[in-house]
């Protein structure tokens, strides 16, 4: 249900299948299709390897030439929910545990558990601290990296706050019901609040552009990825200006950017898309 870069190749995890799937993302060819145990709910590429994650609580890691399974880390996770790279580590949430879990990449093992919240959704990184944003409770917790220690910065507004990327010294939080919140890294004070729209579906960091999926208020009351349009906001200056307005049912499951070019994934029609 999430979407990984790894030079040109592009990595998505099919949950229905239990598959990781690569693609050539300059053909656009299918190129491998791995079976994982369960079903497959995130995929993430970092320290030269791909990572997946199932239901079951197993994380897997990929060599990304051969696409074959090198190494499977049991986590002690109740409901495990998607996977981050940063601070010289693999994370991932339990949902139900209200904690994040950090994994070695050079132990392939858990080598720290902290308390965050209720319903941890999205990470950011920068230099030696980590944030984490919980869906439920809308706190804002902080992570020394050094000691993995834990601090609950500030409860944040909006219905939902779910999304969240680090860029230009600020934190960038979106979600259901909730706008483009820009907050302190710091202290988690409200930088500004940006109107994008009834709520953002994801958001995405290339440069000075923050990349954010919108969704209509009729679909933000569902909850589902469907996008209403894709927005450009200016990190340095707040602009926001709408590049993109879908003319069919379009679902973002997936949301990289990089150089000047957006990848999305919807996994509804399966289909991957490249907007330049």
């Amino acid at each position: 249900m999430t979407l990984a870069l790894q030079g040109a190749s592009a990595w998505l995890a099919c949950k229905e299948q239990s598959r990781v799937v690569r693609v050539d993302t300059r053909t656009g060819k299918t190129l491998k299709s791995v079976r994982l145990r369960a079903p497959v709910i995130a995929v993430a590429s970092g320290f030269g390897s791909v990572w997946a994650l199932d239901s079951s609580a197993t994380l897997y890691r990929l060599n990304p030439s051969s696409a074959r399974i090198v190494k499977r880390v049991g986590l002690p996770a109740r409901a495990p929910y998607n996977i981050w790279i940063g601070g010289g580590s693999v994370w991932v949430a339990d949902d139900q545990g209200a904690e994040v879990l950090r994994v070695s990449p050079r132990s392939n093992k858990v080598v720290a558990r902290m308390q965050v919240g209720d319903g941890p959704a999205d990470m950011a990184f920068s230099g030696a601290t980590a944030w984490v944003v919980n869906h439920r409770d809308k706190v804002l917790s902080q992570i020394n990296l050094a000691t993995n220690r834990a601090r609950k910065l500030v409860v944040l507004t909006g219905d939902a706050p779910e999304r969240m990327v680090w860029s230009r010294g600020s934190l960038w939080i979106t979600g259901r019901g909730t706008d483009l919140l820009k907050v302190s890294p710091a202290g988690g004070s409200l930088e500004a609040t940006i109107e994008i729209g009834p709520s953002g579906i994801d958001i995405a960091a290339d440069g000075d552009n923050l990349w954010v999926p919108t969704r209509s208020a009729a679909v933000d009351q569902t909850g589902f990825p469907t996008m209403d349009a894709l927005k450009r906001v200016s990190a340095s200056s707040g602009a926001v200006s709408t590049v993109f307005r879908p003319t069919s049912r379009f679902d973002v499951h997936g949301l990289v950017a990089r150089s000047g070019i957006v990848w999305i994934a919807d996994n509804t029609r399966g289909r991957l898309y490249r907007l330049p």
